[in-house]
């Protein structure tokens, strides 16, 4: 069976921050121009040697711009079969050229979250690096194939922590993993999910933690269950993250699989 793949990336600034350090990677468009505070790109391919991602930079002015670029830039997709061993090389070669640009440019702290979807014959499988996240949504149940690479998820995989208490503990925002560490201090590991066969009306959602940081888990999965194409359900997702003060820089992306015809 041949299927296509709705997709749509949206980033929104927010409603304090200045500058959108957020990147994005979808179907061979990325955020080129980093000056965009707000952007919403929408694209529909067949199912095939295809890759979505969202980047959430972070080290200030510029350089979190900087170094979601330069992930956006390396991350591209591959066979079905080359998977698991490309989305690690496609990280440590990110990571590299992060931590080679910091040095050049004389930035102590530059880096970036990655949550990243490869999709080849009719298959998908996530990698992610740091708190951007990715949800799958099959049957009306939603659930996280991504990790947290945080305090707070290494205090809850200890079951010192249950995720109410870990929303509310000092590690929520404790990355133990990003790009842009250098691989003297840390070997980077990402977190690969099984692969997943794709099935028509799946639904996958990549975002930053502007969105899930504001908005629940089961708000998400009302928003994604809700009325209305890709469109409406960011605008509605992003509108839920803003109406709780838009803290942070808002990205998703959000992925619709249908059958060919």
């Amino acid at each position: 069976m041949s299927l296509r793949i709705e997709g749509l990336a949206a980033t929104h600034a927010g409603r304090v921050r200045r500058n959108n350090e957020d990147n994005y990677y979808l179907f061979g468009v990325w955020r080129k121009d980093v000056q965009t505070g707000e952007q919403c790109v929408e694209k529909t391919v067949m199912a095939d040697r295809m890759l979505a991602a969202v980047y959430d930079g972070m080290g200030g002015e510029e350089a979190g711009e900087t170094a979601s670029l330069l992930a956006a830039e390396t991350f591209r997709p591959c066979f079905r079969q080359q998977m698991e061993q490309e989305a690690v090389r496609q990280v440590q070669e990110a990571n590299v050229k992060i931590c080679t640009e910091a040095e050049h440019l004389g930035i102590e702290r530059m880096g970036t979250t990655v949550a990243a979807l490869y999709l080849d014959q009719n298959t998908a499988m996530s990698c992610n690096v740091g708190d951007s996240r990715c949800y799958f949504l099959r049957n009306g149940k939603m659930e996280q194939i991504s990790v947290d690479h945080s305090e707070a998820q290494r205090m809850m995989d200890m079951g010192l922590l249950d995720p109410k208490a870990a929303r509310k503990s000092r590690g929520w925002h404790m990355l133990t993993q990003h790009l842009g560490i250098s691989p003297e201090e840390l070997l980077i590991e990402p977190h690969l999910s099984r692969p997943i066969p794709m099935k028509p009306n799946d639904v996958f959602l990549l975002c930053s933690d502007g969105l899930t940081d504001p908005v629940m888990d089961d708000e998400i999965e009302e928003a994604l269950k809700g009325t209305g194409g890709l469109k409406e359900k960011a605008d509605r997702l992003i509108r839920l993250a803003l109406d709780r003060g838009g803290r942070d820089n808002i990205t998703l992306i959000l992925l619709q699989v249908q059958t060919y015809q």
